[in-house]
């Protein structure tokens, strides 16, 4: 197995176990309240939370992902078609899509192709959104006793949107804008999920706790140009 096959498959772990639901909450926030849409894209899709999320404004899904192992572990729905990518052309045909999302995935994939495609399937006027969302685990950590010793760099942006690219077909419309490596440390990679639920059931005295998020998103609308045919 390869190392980036491994992370893949520990990553899609995390992501379906315990990566919280915010995207609902986020997309009510981008998204006019009470239209629904035909077909909505959902690029870079995980294990489908986020495409989840999305069925709340579409009829039907299309969530796209390059990771076969993060597709493994996807979450079944009735209305969504999860697929599997090459991150560079989109097996879709021209004007297909009414809402298009990133969740995340952005960072990883931007590009003036990526970006090019996006306009190609995406109706005239359809949307696009481009959102993130970052947790404070200031009050985990608190609760596990535990203190950072060290700033952990990181060079993912989760503010990450289109810019310093040709935005000729789209217009911005709306923006809103490691202690991983601690809990391994403290605790192992074996199990670390389990570990970590049971201490903090532990500690917490409640069903429920806060935690603190920061959450960003960019709207687009897609604009094209109609082509004069000559007679």
């Amino acid at each position: 197995m390869t190392m980036a096959s491994e992370y893949d498959q520990i990553t899609a772990f995390h992501y379906a176990a315990f990566r919280p639901s915010l995207h609902l909450p986020i997309l009510k926030q981008c998204l006019e309240k009470g239209v629904e849409h035909s077909l909505g894209l959902d690029v870079g899709c995980g294990t489908g939370q986020s495409s989840i999320a999305l069925t709340n404004f579409c009829k039907k899904v299309i969530g796209i992902e390059p990771s076969k192992e993060m597709l493994e572990k996807s979450i079944k729905h009735p209305r969504i078609v999860y697929s599997h990518y090459n991150r560079q052309n989109f097996d879709f045909p021209d004007n297909y899509f009414d809402l298009i999302t990133f969740a995340g995935s952005l960072y990883y994939a931007k590009s003036q192709q990526l970006l090019d495609e996006i306009v190609r399937v995406g109706k005239n006027a359809s949307q696009m959104i481009i959102y993130d969302f970052e947790l404070s685990l200031d009050t985990i950590l608190e609760m596990l006793n535990l203190e950072p010793t060290f700033a952990q760099e990181s060079h993912y942006d989760h503010q990450v949107n289109f810019d310093g690219l040709n935005q000729e077909h789209i217009k911005v419309e709306m923006e809103f804008k490691g202690n991983y490596n601690l809990l391994l440390e403290s605790f192992g990679k074996d199990d670390l999920y389990n570990t970590v639920s049971q201490k903090l059931r532990a500690r917490i005295k409640s069903e429920n706790t806060l935690i603190d998020a920061k959450t960003y998103s960019t709207v687009y609308r897609i604009k094209k140009c109609c082509r004069q045919q000559s007679v």
